[in-house]
């Protein structure tokens, strides 16, 4: 599976703070690092998209972390048009992690699946905490974790059936937590 991650939504969302009261390098890297072991249990390709603006010098530049592809959009083009062009790019065969509902909005357009930042990050803990090998601190008990499910009263057909979308999500969610195509427990 393909993941592009909004990088400083993630930020802020694990953090709890506004991202002016974060020491964003360290920040950074502590979610790169996380990342970075979530990359080693899932063997999924992670590329984790920054603003440029508020990049170390500076401006558009591209690296790794311990496999994970770290990208900070060109100046003048947000983070968020760099997700949107690679669902367009890649389609279906794309999760993005994001919370910005209109980045959600047009990467579900283009065939995205789209993954809300806490729901990636407690998956990721999950696998991380499972197959990983190492302690994620914070990690939820996994038996706690529930998926809260809506029912949509629009809905036609099989009432306990899921939506294609909501399929598709839960089999991304459930590919989040495995390893090499394993199934989670």
């Amino acid at each position: 599976m393909r993941l592009s991650i909004d990088g400083y939504n993630l930020i802020a969302r694990v953090g709890g703070r506004s991202l002016d009261r974060l020491d964003l390098e360290a920040e950074r890297e502590g979610m790169l690092d996380f990342l970075a072991a979530y990359r080693e249990a899932s063997r999924h390709l992670v590329t984790v998209v920054f603003d440029g603006g508020r990049a170390p010098g500076g401006g558009e530049r591209q690296s790794r972390h311990r496999g994970v592809r770290v990208h900070f959009s060109p100046l003048g083009v947000s983070a968020d048009t760099v997700l949107v062009r690679q669902a367009r790019q890649f389609g279906s065969g794309l999760t993005v992690v994001t919370d910005d509902r209109e980045v959600a909005r047009q990467a579900e357009s283009a065939g995205a699946v789209v993954l809300g930042s806490e729901e990636f990050y407690h998956e990721a803990e999950l696998a991380v905490s499972m197959y990983g090998g190492g302690d994620v601190p914070g990690a939820a008990d996994p038996e706690a974790e529930a998926v809260e499910r809506r029912l949509d009263t629009r809905k036609k057909g099989n009432p306990r059936r899921l939506s294609r979308r909501e399929r598709e999500h839960e089999r991304r969610l459930e590919s989040a937590g495995s390893r090499r195509g394993g199934r989670r427990q």
